[in-house]
């Protein structure tokens, strides 16, 4: 996809912004004023205009970026074409990594082989990079396009396990006695299920009480039917993408540990399925956790703060210098923001300065507040707090402030993304898997981590 060998891609791929296009235009000879004019080409987004040598051979590939850094047709260029090429962005608003990781992501197929292309990339540590980018996410994209029936708890931590990319790293094993004691809520939502609940913890290099890690967590709810408070047929219809935020955790933890040669990272998943048996939880019952908290279940449909409140518990022990967090959480999150666009808390102001900075070109994740007024909505006459809040209002939040009352140190700075791991066709024109709240948060770590 990728290569430093420029004598191997002889074709051009211009990629303009329509906010600059007549810059470019005059700058051009007849004969690709002409053929611009001929097919109306302007720049626009996702617009694709292949331009021959007179003797029919491709000369050269313009695709246009509109007027906001739109790179949908540079994904969909690589998605279907075949050859070798090199960047020309003089004209383009993005910058060339954006467009080096849409053509990787455009050139991803699920159970199917991808065109053979190559693309020129001069920086040998850029290259280096997207090498790691485009095997990590596509890892991450199978998981989650990876249908149910095959991908389970059990599974899913075996082919982690098995996988090369986590050969180095340090797993922590638990039995089942141990998940139930250790990760309570967690094996009370997969309890409903014949595959009962697994946990993934790695680290990348060995922890000591005096180090303060980066603790990354991610929901693996393997498949998610509502429990017993079931979900309608068109909302379960994907929820083999449950465990999105559990795909975005090791995609972030496996770039994290490239990028960051010293720090030290721990990823935890808890991975369970919300099924409906006679084992299945229920409105009403009461579960305590490893540290005592009790937790009313007011809605078996949020279950993935119960898997996420377990890894809290276990994230405290490391005493980390910070946590970051990737959920498919809450309905209401998609209605404030769409698809696209990742509900994102923090409970620290220089943190969130810092992330709405990485925004100010693209917005990438919008914040919400961690409003605490709201926390009265998860109140239990009978335990400690009430997994979901009952109003139908404000779900995000309260889900976000559910999350947060497992963090024992307050002062421990946490990102909470509440994610949708899913496209429709909106993010760079694909359909499935993605990865909202992936690419800011590389950016993020390589730039106040490394």
């Amino acid at each position: 996809m990728f290569t430093n060998d420029n004598t191997e891609c002889s074709t051009k791929v211009t990629v303009i912004s329509q906010n600059k296009f007549d810059k470019w235009i005059e700058k051009q000879p007849t004969f690709i004023r002409n053929w611009c004019l001929s097919n109306n080409f302007k720049g626009e987004n996702s617009k694709i205009l292949k331009i021959p040598y007179p003797d029919g051979r491709l000369k050269e590939v313009l695709i246009g970026e509109g007027l906001n850094q739109d790179l949908s047709g540079v994904s969909d260029f690589s998605s279907k074409n075949k050859g070798n090429y090199y960047l020309f962005i003089k004209f383009a608003d993005s910058k060339e990594i954006e467009i080096q990781k849409a053509w990787a992501w455009g050139g991803y197929k699920f159970n199917k082989s991808s065109p053979k292309n190559l693309i020129y990339v001069k920086n040998p540590e850029t290259l280096r990079y997207l090498d790691h980018y485009v095997k990590f996410t596509n890892l991450s994209r199978d998981l989650i396009n990876t249908p149910a029936n095959e991908l389970n708890p059990k599974s899913f931590l075996s082919l982690v396990k098995r996988n090369k990319f986590f050969e180095k790293f340090i797993f922590t094993d638990y039995s089942q006695a141990e998940i139930k004691s250790k990760f309570p809520l967690t094996y009370a939502v997969g309890q409903s299920s014949t595959i009962k609940p697994e946990i993934l913890h790695i680290s990348n290099k060995k922890i000591s009480k005096k180090d303060k890690p980066i603790v990354i967590i991610g929901k693996g709810v393997t498949f998610d039917t509502g429990g017993v408070n079931i979900k309608p047929g068109n909302s379960m219809r994907n929820m083999k993408k449950d465990m999105g935020g559990a795909a975005i955790a090791i995609s972030l933890f496996l770039m994290a540990n490239s990028l960051l040669k010293k720090s030290k990272i721990i990823l935890i998943i808890p991975m369970a399925e919300n099924s409906v048996s006679g084992n299945s939880m229920r409105p009403g019952d009461i579960y305590t956790s490893s540290n005592g908290k009790k937790v009313e279940i007011s809605h078996t449909d949020a279950e993935g703060r119960l898997l996420l409140a377990d890894a809290m518990e276990l994230a405290n022990t490391y005493n980390p210098s910070l946590i970051i967090d990737f959920a498919t959480l809450t309905g209401a999150a998609r209605v404030a923001l769409g698809e696209d666009i990742p509900a994102y808390f923090s409970n620290d102001e220089d943190v969130a300065k810092k992330i709405d900075t990485l925004n100010q070109k693209k917005i990438r994740a919008w914040r919400l507040p961690l409003y605490s007024p709201y926390k009265n909505k998860l109140n239990s006459q009978y335990a400690n707090l009430c997994n979901a809040s009952m109003d139908g209002m404000a779900g995000s939040i309260t889900a976000a402030l559910f999350i947060e009352d497992f963090i024992e140190n307050k002062k421990t700075p946490w990102i909470h993304f509440d994610t949708y791991a899913w496209s429709s066709g909106s993010i760079l024109k694909t359909q499935g898997a993605a990865l909202q709240g992936l690419d800011i948060m590389i950016e993020y770590l390589n730039k106040y981590f490394s």
